[in-house]
């Protein structure tokens, strides 16, 4: 058995990279969550009277920290620019590291880890908020899918690697994936996709492998908002379309210039993409902060203030 203590892994904390505005007031948070402490972000309008709505803000796959940038060199800050024009808006959020990064302190057993283990951490966040607002009810009142899979994990990976590299690299990882996926450890992987077959993430990656969204998406009881951007190289208007499918009562708005980092791109393809995925300064797009928020403050789903 594997255990890090990930208090003392040798990685900088990332930082947001440009200035929030004034309206946004900030201050670190720590999630409790078992046994472990996360790292966090609490961004509160400045002058925020009474009942102010809240969002937790989740970050996607990969080793991306709250801001929404990556020790890979992906450096969009799209989740703190989030954060602050939620602010503008009047909607506190919090934004945290998940397990394992930098922000992390204390151990867990990595070669253990599933995708529940990420789910109870976004749980434990919400809790937290609701214990410091004294508010009786579920914690969750409403779920938000921003460019969220719709389609199975295999399904999207092999389309993402397929605008990548050519069809005899294609077969190599095919037959790599499904041995991987059996507990197996392939041998023949092209050098370029080693990462994906990492023997420690086994676990993780056989339970993403059989998550469901549609059916995950069908089981929320909450009202539910779906977001996802037209220009979008990573998870398409499909996934969309397949989840409000499974939640045909949920609003789908696609912002059709929006990329996967939420900003503005007119190129279709991902070298072209690259300048919006690495320059933090580059804003996210309004219309995706617009279809957030005044779906938030909108009282008919009984998120807003009342």
């Amino acid at each position: 058995m594997i255990v890090l203590s990930l208090a003392l892994v040798a990685l900088t904390l990332q930082n947001a990279d440009t200035i929030p505005p004034a309206v946004a007031v900030e201050s670190p948070y720590t999630i409790h969550s078992g046994t472990l402490e996360l790292g966090g972000t609490l961004t509160v309008p400045r002058g925020a009277t009474g009942r102010v709505p809240v969002v937790v803000i989740i970050a996607g796959s990969g080793p991306t920290d709250r801001n929404g940038n990556s020790l890979m060199g992906i450096r969009p800050n799209s989740y703190a620019q989030l954060a602050w024009r939620l602010a503008e808006r009047g909607i506190a959020s919090l934004r945290y590291d998940k397990r394992g990064m930098p922000g992390t302190k204390g151990t867990f057993d990595l070669t253990k880890m599933t995708l529940d283990d990420f789910a109870a951490d976004a749980r434990a966040a919400a809790e937290s908020l609701a214990h410091i607002a004294a508010r009786a009810g579920p914690p969750v009142t409403a779920v938000i899918s921003v460019s969220g899979l719709g389609r199975p994990l295999g399904v999207v990976l092999r389309e993402q690697l397929g605008r990548q590299f050519d069809a005899a690299t294609l077969v190599r990882y095919d037959t790599a994936m499904a041995q991987y996926l059996r507990g197996d450890q392939p041998k023949d992987v092209p050098p370029q996709l080693a990462p994906l077959f990492v023997p420690i993430n086994f676990s993780f990656m056989r339970s993403l492998s059989l998550f469901d969204p549609p059916a995950a998406i069908k089981a929320v009881r909450q009202p539910v908002l779906i977001v996802q951007g037209g220009r979008d190289l990573q998870v398409t208007v499909a996934d969309a379309e397949r989840l409000h499918a499974a939640r045909p009562d949920a609003q789908l708005v696609v912002v059709p210039l929006a990329n996967h980092v939420l900003k503005q791109s007119t190129d279709t393809t991902l070298q072209g993409q690259m300048p919006t995925y690495q320059n933090p300064a580059v804003p996210i797009m309004p219309d995706v902060v617009s279809a957030i928020a005044d779906w938030i403050l909108k009282p008919t789903h009984g998120v807003g203030r009342p």
